[in-house]
């Protein structure tokens, strides 16, 4: 899941979040780090999708009815053609 090479960092965050972060890795038997890890690719995981759901979602917003029939099987002629 994560490369081999770990990059030390040091983030603040509230007492209360660390308080129940804490809870929650001592419940899974996890260590906080490991714990920490999952919830940043996951968070990460979800943002890439909002992204891509959002860059998909303007291109339908464009409501493109007309042009070639043949242009997924003809695109270099399209785009090169002079």
């Amino acid at each position: 899941m994560y490369n081999t090479i770990m990059i030390r960092t040091q983030v603040y965050i509230p007492e209360e979040l660390h308080q129940a972060v804490k809870f929650v890795a001592k419940r899974k038997g996890e260590s906080l780090a490991k714990l920490l890890r999952k919830f940043i690719a996951q968070g990460i995981r979800e943002e890439r999708k909002q992204l891509k759901l959002k860059s998909l979602s303007s291109l339908s917003k464009l409501n493109i009815t007309a042009g070639p029939k043949d242009l997924s099987r003809n695109l270099d002629k399209y785009l090169y053609q002079k």
